[in-house]
């Protein structure tokens, strides 16, 4: 199995949630304001602020939001080879019917959706239990995960899951991880993403 994030490793989650804050809050928001994935942080949000954000985000944004070039050709090359890629999510589950018409508008058909905590208590207000609990991942035979965040992969190395590698954003520039057993590569487009797993792989 490849553990695919979703935002912002397929898509360009960041750029949609910028503007959607910018035109919500008429505040002037870059992308390069979102310094951490947390977007209390980022965007100077007061809690009730952040909670009414990203709900009116996932019930109206998600369709919306542009997938990065060479991704979808890429994770159907994967698919065919029977690499079993998967998307390994931060969302909450109650976006799982948007989040599979995304996917299959972009040509990816019956790709497996997981909704994991990678965030700790970003989502907690919504007390989703549906969420799977990131240590299961350690029961799935993940042999390599693709991911933007670097709580994400300070989870991954915890459980000394695999080898991965980050794709750089704004909120990861600065980020350096350490004490990791497998191996963490930064890359910056799909195509570098290709080179590295079909090498992993074959």
């Amino acid at each position: 199995m490849i553990y695919i994030d979703l935002d912002d490793t397929v898509c360009y989650t960041a750029t949609r949630l910028t503007e959607f804050a910018a035109n919500m809050f008429n505040r002037p928001y870059t992308e390069e304001d979102m310094i951490d994935y947390d977007l209390r942080v980022s965007f100077k949000l007061t809690e009730e602020e952040y909670r009414t954000y990203m709900r009116a985000f996932h019930e109206t944004e998600l369709l919306k939001i542009k997938i990065f070039p060479h991704a979808a050709n890429v994770i159907k090359q994967w698919q065919s080879k029977g690499w079993e890629p998967t998307i390994v999510t931060g969302r909450p589950t109650y976006t799982n019917e948007a989040t599979r018409k995304w996917l299959e508008a972009e040509g990816l058909i019956d790709i497996p959706i997981i909704h994991v905590d990678k965030y700790g208590t970003l989502y907690s207000c919504y007390e989703d239990k549906l969420i799977t609990p990131f240590p299961k991942l350690k029961e799935m035979d993940v042999r390599f995960a693709l991911d933007d965040a670097p709580n994400a992969f300070e989870l991954i190395s915890q459980l000394e899951l695999c080898p991965s590698a980050i794709i750089t954003r704004p909120w990861n520039k600065k980020y350096n991880p350490t004490n990791t057993t497998h191996p963490i590569t930064r890359v910056s487009n799909w195509l570098e993403i290709n080179k590295l797993v079909s090498s992993h792989f074959e």
